[in-house]
């Protein structure tokens, strides 16, 4: 105690005590610091803090120094840091000054210093730890005694303070950018001269996700990662995103350690590298690659929650080696090849343990199995491509079975270190069966030329026969109106990949069905706001000679389907005729249909119900066939509707009035002359639907009713100028399916020459099933007979 005495003594009168420390302490805008006695000090009667004021002296266990202070201060003992710490504290807004950061001449204690970072939380707060680069680190010290913690704050609750994570000097992440509100801390011994942060802070744009660490690897030991608030679980509905380079010269072998999942209430939590499939386990990277965690809108009523660690080990870049596993693979095969020029030598692709055995190309068939090794002057990334093929067929109708079967890319491949994949599927079907794809949660959208895909993936699907490649059926994204496609020809499905993209957006499904007579029956759902574009097949090619090809498309109720032509060309037919028809699936509708030398209309086809689109093509002597019909959803035109059911029942009226005006004249006019036999009429002829029982050697489509043809216009046929009958075109039913497949191509068949003042008319009507058929009637005014 008499130390003590002599210590309060000298305070008195103005002297420190021999041995004492005496401080000046000044605080800055926005700065606080806090000098406290630690909880596991010395007593206070061994060594006090006391403050030289004006003419006193006061000593405290813990003194707070408000900004803009300048204080006095002498501890009573020589060896102050064993009983005090220190903590500093500096708020900092939007226009702070980001410069001065730490204050200067503070007593030589265990440090704590603290930057409150307040800016909204749309402003990104960005850590710079520039030529001292950190590592991360899940003990709660670092060796040497410092270390720095990270803390932001969630969008939905700014007080809910979530730890980014606690890093150690000597590391390779170079900085950190968080979103919104931020809270930095730097504990540092009190034997550690602190003159510098070891970082800069600025501002930056929103970075849209709760974090991004990123790092520059190292050779040496491996660095581990590990997602906010491990291993308290990573925040609701947030993302985390680490951005890794790897140095020349090396590769980064990624292996996640642990990774736990939430029970989700809404979306899906999981972690993906940017360049490679969602799930994978590990990977192999020489350049710069991106590893995103994601979380969902969690269950809080479950106790899971989301947790994710990954080591990065960095290694020269001798060769890389992976695993071709093809057992248990049916009819899966995968062709290696080298991208790069072997003009020197270079062979790429080698086998193991055998690494002298390289080439430029290697072919591993179904249920092998191979190791693969990557020779090290060779980038897998960019230098190798991986065609992985999967046949699918079967030897007869009983043995085909498969219906609604998912079509998935084949589990070995997600080991691989190659970004340039492509995946095929050939699909072939026996005689009496169709191959079906279709979709089940995403329809799809057929692309035009030039257009491109929104997302990562696109099909590409074709078709070949026994002589080879058929024809391309079109290029297709998810996000469309194609609900299946059919077609009776062997299939290949192509599928083309982005950086990115993930097996989980492939939504096809292969299913065989029973035969079908058309090259290619298509089904579209097109909905409003969402324009479609269809496209013969082979577009830009032609389409090929003799092909068929429907559209089976649905209106939306209470809405119309306005049918465009965009893009034709039509070729010059050598046998047979261009037919497309448009026929809505009713039995009280018309037919449109147009032959390759007529006009497509201009004007959109206004289709209120479900309809059939049929083209079939000729055997061209030149040019090619090829239409993109253009589909908008709308509603109905009611004004214009009902001005066009007044125009047509006028139209009707003066039609009825003009024909009973001429029949009249002719019975007054005409002498009576026996009947001559033009044709054979026939009762029983009826115009079905879309199938006819018979062959067309067998039924009797071909035979029209004629009614009443003397009194009509027999006689021109007779005339002493007339010297033969002229030719008329022959009707040839469609010999597809009826019902749901396409109806009928209905050709329109040619005029026959009549006397310059002659009235034609031609009319063609739907019947139905029970009637008898057609009724062609021909009127003329100028060939009554001479009295």
């Amino acid at each position: 105690m008499p130390g003590v005495a002599l210590g309060l003594m000298l305070l008195l009168l103005g002297l420190p005590a021999p041995g004492a420390e005496m401080v000046l302490v000044t605080t800055g805008l926005d700065e606080t610091i806090n000098i406290r006695q630690a909880v596991d000090g010395p007593s206070f009667a061994d060594c006090q803090m006391c403050i030289v004021g004006d003419g006193e002296t006061v000593c405290h266990q813990e003194y707070w120094f408000l900004p803009n202070v300048s204080l006095l201060i002498n501890f009573t003992c020589t060896d102050p840091q064993h009983t005090f710490i220190m903590e500093v504290e500096k708020d900092i807004g939007e226009d702070h000054n980001l410069e001065d950061l730490l204050p200067q001449a503070l007593p030589s204690l265990n440090t704590t210093y603290i930057w409150a970072i307040n800016v909204p939380y749309n402003v990104g707060v960005g850590i710079n730890f520039g030529g001292t680069p950190v590592r991360q680190t899940d003990l709660a010290h670092c060796p040497d005694l410092v270390q720095y913690r990270v803390t932001g704050h969630v969008r939905y609750d700014n007080t809910l303070e979530v730890p980014v994570g606690t890093f150690c000097r000597n590391g390779t992440i170079s900085s950190l950018k968080i979103q919104g509100r931020t809270l930095i801390t730097l504990e540092v011994p009190w034997s550690e001269v602190t003159d510098d942060t070891g970082f800069q802070l600025s501002f930056v744009p929103p970075i849209r996700r709760f974090s991004v660490v990123t790092a520059i690897l190292q050779p040496g030991s491996p660095v581990y990662f590990m997602s906010a608030n491990w291993p308290r679980g990573f925040p609701n509905d947030e993302l985390m995103m680490w951005t890794v380079a790897v140095p020349p010269d090396y590769h980064a072998t990624v292996t996640v350690e642990n990774f736990t999942k939430p029970s989700c209430v809404k979306r899906e939590a999981g972690w993906f590298f940017g360049r490679s499939m969602l799930g994978k386990l590990s990977g192999q990277f020489h350049k710069a690659f991106i590893v995103t965690l994601q979380n969902c809108d969690m269950d809080y009523s479950n106790a899971s929650q989301l947790d994710f660690r990954f080591r990065v080990q960095v290694s020269h870049n001798y060769r890389e080696s992976f695993e071709i596993d093809l057992r248990g693979q049916d009819g899966v095969s995968v062709r290696l090849k080298q991208l790069v020029d072997n003009s020197d030598g270079l062979s790429c692709i080698c086998r193991t343990p055998d690494s002298s055995d390289c080439g430029s190309e290697l072919q591993v068939g179904p249920s092998n199995h191979l190791n693969v090794s990557v020779h090290f002057r060779c980038d897998p990334e960019t230098d190798i491509a991986a065609e992985v093929t999967t046949n699918i067929s079967c030897n007869g109708i009983p043995d085909c079975s498969v219906r609604e079967m998912d079509v998935v890319v084949p589990d070995t491949v997600s080991s691989w270190p190659l970004t340039q994949q492509s995946f095929k599927w050939l699909v072939e079907a026996p005689p009496g069966l169709t191959i079906e794809l279709s979709t089940k949660r995403r329809k799809l959208q057929q692309l035009v030329p030039g257009e491109r895909c929104d997302g990562n993936i696109t099909y590409r699907v074709r078709t070949f026969c026994d002589h080879g490649p058929r024809s391309t059926l079109g290029l297709f994204c998810p996000g469309g109106a194609v609900d299946m496609i059919q077609t009776a020809d062997t299939v290949s499905l192509e599928l083309l990949t982005t950086d990115g993209w993930d097996t989980r957006d492939m939504d096809i499904r292969l299913a065989f069905v029973p035969r079908v007579k058309e090259d290619y029956i298509v089904k579209v759902s097109p909905v409003a706001g969402a324009p479609v574009h269809l496209l013969t097949p082979n577009w830009g090619e032609g389409m090929a000679s003799k092909m068929t090809v429907s559209w089976d498309i649905s209106v939306p109720e209470e809405h119309v389907v306005k049918l465009s032509f965009l893009n034709q060309s039509m070729p010059v037919c050598l046998h047979g005729h261009v037919f497309i028809s448009v026929d809505q699936q009713r039995d009280d509708s018309t037919v449109t249909s147009f032959r390759e030398t007529d006009a497509l209309p201009t004007q959109p086809l206004v289709l209120p119900h479900r309809f059939w689109l049929n083209v079939s093509n000729c055997e061209p002597d030149g040019g090619q066939l090829d239409v993109v019909f253009h589909l908008v959803v709308a509603e109905p035109e009611v004004v214009a509707d009902m001005l066009l059911i007044v125009a047509a029942a006028a139209g009707a009226l003066v039609l009825i009035i003009g024909i009973a005006l001429v029949v009249c004249c002719v019975k007054h006019c005409q002498k009576p002359t026996p009947p001559l036999a033009l044709g054979i009429y026939n009762p029983s002829v009826g115009r079905g639907k879309r199938r006819f029982g018979k062959s067309r050697e067998d039924n009797e489509s071909h035979i029209y009713a004629v009614i009443d043809e003397d009194r009509v216009y027999a006689a021109q046929f007779h005339k002493a100028q007339l010297v033969s009958i002229p030719e008329v075109d022959v009707y040839r039913p469609f010999q597809g399916p009826m019902g749901d497949p396409p109806p009928p191509k209905r050709p329109l068949p040619d005029a026959i020459p009549m006397v310059s003042n002659d009235i034609y008319t031609f009319v063609k009507k739907k019947q139905d099933a029970g009637t008898n058929g057609e009724m062609v009637t021909f009127l003329g005014s100028n060939d009554t007979p001479a009295s």
